[in-house]
């Protein structure tokens, strides 16, 4: 996995090598100030991601996430099921047996203090995406407008790279 900071926010790059020697390649984007395009987890199809979503700060521990799907007419959106039940209906122990980023989340507790924290590589993009929102923070106070946000209307169109590809060896 690698990590790059683009005009508007950070990308991460995650190589997989699959078992016909091909090369799922994967691109996740985060852009200012609230837009995260991830590509499917579950790889349904390869190309560009199907899904956007806006992330917004209710107050200090709460947030309301609005996500956006373009799928094939026809197709319904179904949400992630795990032995056939839906992430509410799951039982404590069933969550413990298969939890997902709402344990990982919720887990830290409401307000994880950085000074407590015990980061490693793989938290690269996290503290990429940190320093970036304070120098964005650092702007509005400075009286400049932040990544992400434009009053022209020529730049109303923005191309993000995120999705599942395979790529094939070289």
């Amino acid at each position: 996995m690698t990590w790059e900071y683009t005009a508007l926010g950070v990308k991460s790059h995650q190589d997989r090598g699959l078992p016909d020697g091909k090369l799922l390649y994967r691109v996740t984007e985060v852009m200012m100030p609230t837009l995260r395009i991830v590509a499917n987890p579950f790889v349904k199809r390869y190309g560009r991601t199907d899904s956007v979503a806006w992330t917004l700060p209710i107050d200090d521990t709460t947030t309301k996430i609005f996500t956006l799907y373009r799928r094939p007419r026809g197709e319904r959106v179904s949400r992630v099921r795990f032995n056939g039940k839906r992430w509410a209906e799951l039982t404590e122990e069933e969550h413990q047996r298969m939890p997902n980023d709402y344990e990982a989340q919720v887990g830290q507790g409401a307000i994880t203090l950085h000074s407590e924290e015990h980061l490693a590589a793989s938290d690269r993009g996290m503290v990429m995406f940190r320093r970036l929102l304070r120098q964005q923070i650092e702007a509005v106070q400075a009286g400049r407008d932040p990544l992400g946000v434009s009053f022209d209307p020529t730049r109303a169109t923005v191309t993000v790279e995120a999705g599942n590809f395979i790529l094939q060896p070289a």
